[in-house]
């Protein structure tokens, strides 16, 4: 027997055979990309079923099982058909725990799909071409227009919603509107550090190249120490990464600053370590590592501490969420003549 949790992807079943297979290579995608044991069952015609499924799973040591609907509404599937076809199973085996989450919904990134269906299609076009606008502020004016409209309503912190505003427009992926998390003074310390002149250190030069024009504007020093032979000593001689070991060797530099990781995922659970086990304790974690390696694990760690953070949980990431971010910051710690927080047209790099 297992303490895990199994997973089961449920979908509507269809007579034609590839509808199954499809639902197969989701399963399998989400299992390679979450280390997730995961199965697949339908409602009908496919094999195999919910109850199944979930007696496989039983059988092989699971006690504690989650059905994730693979589809867009919560109609009686969910409401009815579903604890029906479970019903038999929980009887035969009242040790089980089974949890049905939310069907895929109303979800922006669902419509980032679709949209990505229909320009496969029409070809990649803009939302407006570029022959409709002339010069370039008019051209980042429009864009802003456009992301604003399309950023979910639940950002009423103008400030937050400012700093949402730049990751899209630097993505251009909207669905991220919906999936970054700001601790409560996040943005008010991330503001206030750079209005002090603090340090913003980071975990790889491209970041650091990313922020420094911006930055020294302001009279804020960027590191990142990499590349420093005390770095490189330091891994070499503990087997470190270079990503951990550049933040031992910043020690106590960290404290008060900001910190902004848009790579190495090491670096970030280091930082979480360092705040945890050795009170130091940067103003700021820009948390947003890349990767399928230990990057949704860093961020999980960093959600669960008591710092102060800004980041994009999962495997999403890399360095120009970094990047837009403390730039963002920047931006509403010197705003330009006029600006106003909730008009993320102004906020330039």
């Amino acid at each position: 027997m297992t303490d895990e949790t199994a997973v089961v992807v449920l979908g509507h079943g269809s007579r034609n055979p590839a509808a199954g297979q499809v639902l197969e290579k989701v399963g399998e995608l989400l299992a390679l990309q979450t280390g997730w044991e995961v199965a697949h069952a339908s409602m009908e015609f496919n094999q195999p079923t919910l109850a199944e499924a979930v007696a496989d799973l039983y059988a092989r040591g699971f006690r504690s099982i989650m059905v994730a609907p693979y589809m867009l509404y919560a109609g009686n599937h969910v409401a009815r058909d579903i604890p029906e076809q479970l019903e038999a199973v929980l009887d035969d085996h009242p040790d089980l725990t089974v949890e049905i989450t939310e069907p895929l919904g109303l979800d922006l990134r669902l419509v980032t799909v679709l949209e990505g269906r229909v320009r496969d299609a029409l070809g990649e076009q803009g939302a407006v071409p570029a022959s409709a606008v002339g010069s370039p502020s008019a051209i980042e004016d429009k864009s802003f227009e456009i992301i604003s409209r399309l950023i979910p309503d639940r950002w009423d912190r103008l400030e937050e919603r400012a700093v949402v505003v730049r990751v899209v427009h630097a993505t251009g992926d909207p669905a991220l509107a919906s999936q970054l998390v700001f601790s409560d003074r996040a943005v008010e310390v991330g503001v206030e550090a750079i209005r002090n002149a603090r340090p913003v250190i980071c975990d790889v030069n491209m970041v650091r190249a990313g922020l420094t024009p911006s930055l020294r504007r302001l009279g804020v020093d960027v590191r990142c120490l990499i590349e420093d032979p005390a770095t490189i000593d330091l891994a070499r001689a503990e087997g470190l990464t270079r990503s951990v070991a550049s933040m031992r060797v910043a020690g106590e530099r960290l404290s008060g600053a900001i910190v902004a990781v848009g790579n190495a995922p090491t670096a970030l659970l280091e930082i979480v370590r360092l705040a945890r086990e050795e009170g130091i304790r940067p103003a700021l974690v820009v948390g947003v590592p890349v990767g399928f390696v230990a990057a949704a694990e860093s961020k999980a760690a960093l959600l669960e501490s008591d710092l102060e953070f800004i980041t994009l949980p999962g495997l999403r990431g890399g360095t120009p969420i970094a990047v837009a971010i403390v730039n963002a910051l920047a931006r509403l710690a010197a705003p330009a003549p006029g600006f106003f927080a909730g008009a993320p047209v102004v906020i330039e790099g």
